[in-house]
C-alpha cells in the first residue's frame, strides 16, 4: 500500500497531467487527439484509489478547472473525471475490460444528456432553428423533402446513436490505458480477441419484434415516442449484429490458418455500408444457426 505522501504526490501529477491536457484540448488543434487522452490520468488513479478519495479527487479537479478556465469547463472535466474515474474502478473492482467499458460508456451517454439539457434549458439554444438552418447544407443530389426526411430519422435514431458513440469512445479510452498502463505499470485487464466475441441469441427475439412493429404500425407511429424506441432498439441491434459478424469472419480467418493480412482487408472491405449490411447477416445467421460450431466441425472434419 503506497504511502500518504506517495499517494498525494502521484495525486498531483496526474492531476497536473489532465489539467495540461484539457488545456490543449480545449485551445489547439490538437485537442482530436487530446481529449481522447484526457481520461486516462483517472483511470489510472482510479485503479489505485478507494470510490471516496476518487470523488474528492473528481470534484477538486472539476472545481479547479471552472475556477481557472470557466463554468463550461469545469462541466467538461468533471465528465471526463468521473468517465476515467469509474473505469479505473471497474477494472480494479471486477478485474473486466467489458465492464469497464460499459460503466465507462454509461457515463459518457449521461455527458451527452446532461450537456443537452444544459443548452436546451440553461442557454436556451433553439434546435429547432438549428435544424431549419442545416437545411442550406443539402447535398445537390438529394431533394428537399428527401433531405428534411433524413433530418427528421437523424432525430428520432439519435438516442441509438449517441449509445454506441459512447461505447466507441469507452473502447478507444480501454485501448489508451492499455498501451500506456502497461509501459507505467498499471496493469489494464484485456478484451477477448474480437473472434471471440458473441453476444446472447436471445437478442434475435427483439431485433424481430423491432422489424414486426417497424413493419407493422411503422407509418402509424411516424415521429411517435414508441416509433422511435422501436427504431433506436432496431438501430442498435444492427450494431451488435455487425460485430457479431465481423467476429465470425474473424474467427474463419483464425480457423484456416489465414495470415494476418486477411483479417485486416475483411475489416477494411466491410468498411463500406453495402458490405456492412452483407456483415449484419452473417451475424444474425451465425447466433441462428451457430455457424462457428459447424465450420470448426467441418473443419476439424477435413
Amino acid at each position: 500500500m503506497p504511502s500518504k505522501t506517495k499517494q498525494l504526490a502521484e495525486n498531483a501529477v496526474l492531476l497536473a497531467i489532465a489539467l495540461v491536457l484539457l488545456f490543449v484540448s480545449l485551445y489547439t488543434v490538437l485537442g482530436v487527439v487530446t481529449s481522447l487522452l484526457l481520461p486516462l490520468p483517472f483511470v489510472l488513479l482510479g485503479m489505485r484509489r478507494t470510490v471516496p478519495n476518487m470523488i474528492w479527487i473528481v470534484t477538486g479537479f472539476a472545481l479547479l478547472s471552472g475556477v481557472l478556465i470557466g463554468p463550461t469547463t469545469g462541466f467538461i472535466a468533471l465528465l471526463s473525471g468521473l468517465w476515467g474515474g469509474v473505469m479505473g474502478v471497474m477494472y480494479a473492482k471486477r478485474g473486466t475490460a467489458l465492464s469497464a467499458i460499459t460503466a465507462g460508456a454509461g457515463v459518457v451517454f449521461l455527458g451527452f444528456v446532461s450537456f443537452l439539457a444544459l443548452a436546451t434549458f440553461v442557454l436556451h439554444v433553439d434546435f429547432q432553428a438549428v435544424m431549419r438552418e442545416a437545411a442550406a447544407f443539402k447535398p445537390s443530389f438529394m431533394t428537399k423533402e428527401q433531405f428534411e426526411q433524413s433530418l427528421a430519422l437523424g432525430k428520432m435514431v439519435l438516442p441509438a446513436f449517441l449509445v454506441m458513440f459512447s461505447y466507441l469512445q469507452s473502447g478507444i479510452t480501454h485501448g489508451l490505458a492499455r498501451l500506456i498502463g502497461k509501459r507505467l505499470g498499471y496493469p489494464v485487464p484485456a478484451l477477448k480477441p474480437v473472434r471471440e466475441w458473441s453476444f446472447p441469441r436471445s437478442l434475435l427475439y427483439y431485433y424481430f419484434a423491432a422489424l414486426i412493429g417497424l413493419f407493422v404500425v411503422g407509418q402509424e407511429m411516424e415521429e411517435t415516442f414508441w416509433s422511435s424506441a422501436v427504431l433506436n432498439v432496431k438501430v442498435m441491434l444492427d450494431g451488435v449484429f455487425v460485430l457479431q459478424g465481423l467476429a465470425f469472419v474473424l474467427f474463419a480467418c483464425h480457423l484456416y490458418g489465414w495470415k494476418r493480412l486477411a483479417p485486416a482487408l475483411v475489416v477494411s472491405l466491410f468498411i463500406f455500408p453495402f458490405l456492412t449490411t452483407i456483415l449484419s447477416l452473417l451475424g444474425i445467421l451465425d447466433l441462428g444457426l451457430q455457424l462457428r460450431k459447424k465450420l470448426e466441425t467441418r473443419v476439424k472434419r477435413g
